[in-house]
C-alpha cells in the first residue's frame, strides 16, 4: 500500500536507481584507468619519500594548508542551485577551501608525512636520490551520512606509471567532533594512522616483490570509504560500486583489492577508487564474489 500511495515522482525515481547505477558504470568505463602493479624497475631503483602532494588529485578537493591532508567534500548544493557550471564550481571550491583552512589549524599535530616516513624506515625500497617519488597524504572525506572518513595514502610516481596505495582507517567522525579537533578525534586518528602506515609499507613491499599481481578472485565491491556522497543529490553513494574488482589478498577480517578509476574524478564520482585498497570487512557495504 505504501508504494501505491507514494507520489509518482518518488516511484519513478526508485525504479530508475538500478538504471542510474548501470549508466554510471557505463559512463565511467571509457575514462577509467587500470591500476597496475608496481613496475620491476622500481623494485631495483628504489624510491624516495617527498613531502609534497601529487599533481593528480580528485576534482574540487582542497589541501589543508601546510599539511599532507586533502579534504574531499560531499556533493555540494551549489551545483544543484546554480545552472552555470563554472560559477557552481567556483562557489563550491571557495566553500571547500574555507573548511580546509579551519581544519588545518586543528590537525597540525597529525602529520601523515612523518607517520609514513617513520613506518618506512629500514625499508629495502628506500634509495637516496631515486627518481621514483612516494607522496604520503591522508584523504579526509566529508560524507553524505554526516560523518568524516579518513584514508592514509601513498601515491607513487615513476615516469608515466602512477600507483595509489590506500588504507582506510576504522573510525568515522561526526562533523561536530572533527570540527572541534579535540583529543577524542586527534588521539584515535593518530593511533590508527600509525598502524595504517605499517600496513602501507607491507603492501608496497609486497607489490614490489610481485606478490600482489595475481588476483585470488574478482568481486563487485562497494563501500562508503570509497565513495560516500550522493551524486547531484539523486544517486545514492551505496549504489556506486567497483565491478569485477581484483581481490589480491584476503584475511579473516580484511580484503586487499585493486581497482580501476580516475585520479582526477571528484570524490562523489569515485575519485578515490583507483589503486590498491586495504579495507576491513566491516567497512564493506557490498561484496559480491563473481
Amino acid at each position: 500500500m505504501m508504494l501505491s500511495t507514494a507520489p509518482r515522482a518518488v516511484q519513478q525515481t526508485s525504479r530508475l536507481w538500478p538504471v542510474a547505477t548501470l549508466l554510471f558504470a557505463l559512463a565511467g568505463c571509457a575514462t577509467k584507468e587500470a591500476s597496475t602493479p608496481l613496475p620491476n624497475t622500481i623494485a631495483r631503483e628504489g624510491l624516495t619519500i617527498q613531502q609534497s602532494l601529487p599533481a593528480d588529485l580528485p576534482h574540487e578537493s582542497s589541501r589543508l594548508p601546510g599539511s599532507q591532508f586533502v579534504l574531499i567534500s560531499t556533493d555540494n548544493v551549489a551545483g544543484l542551485l546554480m545552472p552555470v557550471p563554472f560559477v557552481a564550481e567556483a562557489v563550491a571550491g571557495a566553500l571547500n577551501q574555507h573548511e580546509a583552512n579551519a581544519l588545518a589549524r586543528r590537525y597540525a599535530s597529525v602529520d601523515p608525512y612523518a607517520i609514513v616516513s617513520t613506518a618506512m624506515q629500514g625499508s629495502p625500497l628506500l634509495r637516496s636520490g631515486s627518481s621514483v617519488v612516494l607522496h604520503p597524504l591522508a584523504f579526509l572525506v566529508d560524507c553524505s551520512d554526516a560523518r568524516y572518513r579518513v584514508a592514509l595514502t601513498a601515491r607513487l610516481e615513476s615516469g608515466a606509471w602512477k600507483g595509489s596505495y590506500m588504507v582506510h582507517l576504522p573510525t568515522t567522525y561526526k562533523h561536530a567532533t572533527l570540527a572541534a579537533g579535540g583529543a577524542d578525534a586527534i588521539a584515535p586518528m593518530r593511533t590508527e594512522m600509525a598502524a595504517a602506515a605499517v600496513i602501507l609499507r607491507r603492501l608496497i613491499e609486497q607489490d614490489a616483490r610481485g606478490e600482489l599481481t595475481r588476483p585470488l578472485y574478482t568481486a563487485d565491491v562497494g563501500s562508503l570509504h570509497l565513495a560516500c556522497s550522493t551524486v547531484s543529490g539523486v544517486l545514492s553513494a551505496k549504489l556506486i560500486r567497483s565491478i569485477h574488482t581484483d581481490v589480491v589478498e584476503e584475511g579473516s577480517d580484511y580484503v586487499v583489492v585493486r581497482m580501476a578509476g580516475k585520479l582526477t574524478d571528484s570524490g562523489p564520482l569515485g575519485g578515490l577508487m583507483f589503486g590498491l585498497h586495504y579495507l576491513r570487512k566491516d567497512q564493506l557495504d557490498t561484496f559480491r564474489r563473481n
